[in-house]
């Protein structure tokens, strides 16, 4: 499940303050991807033979020995699909096996890699922002919501009023912007938010995250898009960036694998 800030409108008053996060990532060969992404925190490796296991050699070349922890490979097709707003991978989903507690995905998934297996005939270009930039441009621009969003608290999948089997039901109370241990800065989306239960100022609270919701949406109005070719790879810092895609018409194919290193949570 990706978790996205859903709702948000058109602000064309904060188009000047958003577009300096918008954000193309370079394309490179598969030798130079661990420096671009080490210094820019996103890169297109360009296609190379092989199938979706090739994000399982993608994730160990560009984290080497940071590399801590991988999920499943998830199988994302489809025919038609409305457009995915910009959102930040991350879920809660958990499942017993022969006893065993056994995590398919978690919450803080700290790098994303994508393969791009066949495009869309018609639509589905992605867009990206780089969240560390936009919130420097909400300090300068909207300093009530950087307060915010930096030093409050909310319920992460409080709006989850439906929770599939596997996930977790316990309130996840986090900051939409905070730092790891290891100095990381991670910048969150999510539709789900709302404030934490018995929240006193909790219409101010709902006020802030609509706030956030426009300021989404307007960067995805302003954000240029880029069309991931059969077989490239998307390899990005996700505590760092948003991303999503447009809609599409015709038949779509990715795979997903999602990676926790030694510097997440």
């Amino acid at each position: 499940m990706s978790t996205t800030i859903a709702g948000g409108r058109l602000r064309p008053e904060l188009l000047d303050l958003v577009r300096p996060a918008a954000f193309v990532p370079v394309r490179a060969p598969a030798e130079r991807a661990r420096e671009v992404l080490c210094g820019a925190g996103a890169v297109i490796i360009e296609a190379s033979p092989g199938g979706p296991e090739v994000l399982v050699e993608t994730a160990a070349a560009l984290l080497g020995t940071r590399l801590r922890q991988l999920f499943p490979i998830r199988r994302l097709a489809g025919k038609q699909a409305d457009r995915l707003d910009l959102h930040s991978d991350g879920a809660v989903l958990t499942v017993d096996v022969h006893g065993r507690a056994v995590k398919l995905r978690d919450p803080d998934e700290d790098y994303l890699f994508l393969r791009c297996a066949t495009p869309a005939p018609e639509g589905g270009d992605s867009f990206m922002v780089d969240g560390h930039r936009l919130l420097d441009q909400l300090a300068i621009g909207r300093p009530a919501l950087h307060a915010f969003l930096t030093g409050v608290d909310v319920d992460y999948f409080g709006g989850w009023t439906d929770p599939g089997r596997g996930t977790a039901t316990t309130p996840l109370v986090r900051r939409l912007v905070e730092c790891t241990r290891a100095g990381r800065r991670v910048v969150r989306a999510s539709d789900y938010a709302r404030p934490v239960p018995r929240e006193p100022e909790w219409e101010v609270h709902e006020e802030r995250l609509r706030e956030y919701a426009d300021v989404l949406a307007t960067c995805t109005a302003a954000t240029p898009r880029f069309r991931l070719g059969a077989g490239e790879i998307l390899a990005l810092d996700n505590y760092r960036f948003l991303h999503g895609r447009d809609g599409y018409t015709g038949t779509r194919l990715m795979h997903v694998l999602s990676v926790l290193s030694s510097d997440a949570m």
